[in-house]
């Protein structure tokens, strides 16, 4: 075993998760597939993540809203859209939409 003092690297963040965050919130409301895992079970973890602001990139927490679906080949494909920031009102030129597309 040996000691060598360096700064400490830097935390790498997913850049593209951040990317995609931003695409969602340019098209407030608006469905976009964002990402195909190797089943249901990964896709629907993420789409939890997503929605609770887990994932760093997407808070805060309720401001995306997501969901998986079967791609029936035993993978999943995840959807997710930017539905605001719970409790305030939506910016010009959103619109308020909670039904389930």
């Amino acid at each position: 075993m040996h000691a060598r003092f360096q700064p400490l690297p830097s935390q790498k963040r997913s850049q593209e998760a951040y990317d995609t965050a931003q695409a969602l919130r340019d098209r407030p409301g608006e469905w976009a597939h964002i990402e195909t895992l190797a089943n249901l079970n990964r896709a629907t973890n993420l789409g939890y993540r997503i929605r609770t602001g887990m994932h760093a990139a997407f808070r805060p927490a309720g401001a995306f809203d997501a969901t998986a679906r079967s791609a029936g080949d035993g993978t999943a494909d995840l959807y997710a859209r930017y539905i605001g920031v719970p409790g305030t009102p939506p910016r010009e030129g959103e619109q308020a939409d909670d039904s389930q597309q």
